[in-house]
């Protein structure tokens, strides 16, 4: 019984990575992504930039799309990004905006969060 417990808990913790905030999940280059958006002129309003949190959306490898949140629930949302590495464009997509608007940021991320892909790619 034992057993069968720790394989079920580690199963579940296995697929809740997929869900965790970017900051929290080990091995990956999302660390580099979240201090991208820290670094930009995003409209922090509620909360200051360390505060600030990415709940990922979508990575299908070409894009990323993500909510911005400053609680452990990702109840506070504050926004929505979307990144695309080739380009290094980062958009604003937050749901009260009528055209996304485009963000400027500290290049040291976006070459730290190329810099991570292209470790992953080739490991």
């Amino acid at each position: 019984m034992n057993r069968f417990f720790i394989r079920s808990v580690l199963i579940a913790l296995s697929l809740l990575s997929h869900s965790l905030p970017a900051t929290a999940s080990e091995g990956s280059c999302y660390g580099y992504l979240t201090e991208l958006v820290r670094s930009s002129d995003f409209p922090f309003r509620y909360v200051g930039k360390d505060k600030v949190n990415l709940l990922i959306d979508e990575d299908d490898g070409e894009v990323v799309r993500a909510q911005l949140f400053f609680d452990t629930d990702g109840s506070g949302t504050i926004g929505w990004i979307k990144y695309t590495p080739a380009t290094r464009v980062l958009l604003n997509t937050s749901a009260e905006l009528e055209e996304p608007v485009e963000l400027s940021f500290d290049a040291k991320f976006a070459d730290g969060y190329a810099k991570c892909l292209a470790g992953q790619q080739a490991g």
